[in-house]
């Protein structure tokens, strides 16, 4: 699909290998999650990049989570890139990791209570003691670390719902977290979700973010090859190429298909 972004319930979208995505800067997502948190009920939010694209591919029940999720955004400089190429452009990327960041203030403003759910105990446990320093009037409902098994998971799960939070991050990594997140949603009790990756271990201090004029230019992964080689190598190399891929697959589609009209 090229030619331009669709509408769906007054938001813009754009679909790129099937996924889609919203069309919204970073101000109107928050503004959506006000929105949504207002409504009631349990809803949440998937952030995607190249690779959590090109994993859905072969993985029906992430590619099914993803389009069932409230909100989805760019988190890579590269989807945002594929967007304008295919004629649906996107207007910014919008970040799991920045939008936590404005959650977490959001929350504290709002009066909204938030639980931590993910990554190591010493690290999760760091970053609810910062933010608890940083915003007073934080509503703290909890926090736990992301190692257990399947057998504890409904204690977790019921550990969230006694807290009475508003606000679930999870930092499982993906796809994990968007899993337990469709899995545990409704359980939980909470009002809105976000998986968020990596975004514990950076903003309590165990993880390196890349500068930001990397991040600004879309080089934000090659600092993470760069401190993670063996682990993600992989990742980048096969999953950018087949990325590239999808996305000339789709524009090629599009052109075939107006050559025949």
């Amino acid at each position: 699909m090229t030619g331009g972004l669709t509408s769906f319930n007054g938001i813009q979208h754009c679909m790129i290998a099937g996924i889609h995505l919203d069309n919204l800067s970073e101000d109107e997502t928050l503004a959506k999650i006000g929105a949504l948190i207002a409504q009631g009920g349990a809803h949440y939010m998937a952030v995607v990049n190249a690779a959590k694209i090109v994993s859905a591919q072969n993985n029906e029940q992430l590619f099914g989570i993803l389009n069932s999720a409230d909100i989805v955004t760019a988190d890579g400089m590269s989807v945002v890139w594929a967007s304008r190429w295919l004629g649906q452009p996107l207007k910014e990327r919008v970040t799991g990791i920045d939008m936590f960041e404005r959650l977490i203030e959001y929350a504290a403003a709002h009066e909204l209570s938030v639980y931590f759910l993910g990554a190591r105990e010493a690290v999760v446990k760091t970053l609810a003691e910062l933010f608890s320093a940083r915003f007073p009037q934080l509503r703290l409902a909890g926090f736990h670390h992301g190692y257990f098994d399947a057998q504890e998971n409904a204690e977790r799960v019921g550990q969230i719902r006694q807290s009475r939070a508003d606000l679930l991050f999870v930092a499982m990594g993906s796809p994990a977290q968007e899993k337990w997140i469709a899995a545990n949603l409704q359980a939980s009790g909470v009002k809105f979700a976000l998986g968020v990756g990596g975004s514990f271990d950076h903003l309590a201090g165990f993880a390196r973010r890349a500068p930001r004029w990397m991040q600004s230019v879309g080089l934000e992964w090659l600092h993470r090859l760069w401190l993670e080689p063996r682990r993600l190598w992989r990742r980048y190399l096969i999953g950018n190429t087949r990325f590239i891929w999808l996305v000339l697959k789709q524009k090629l589609g599009s052109t075939k298909a107006k050559g025949k009209s």
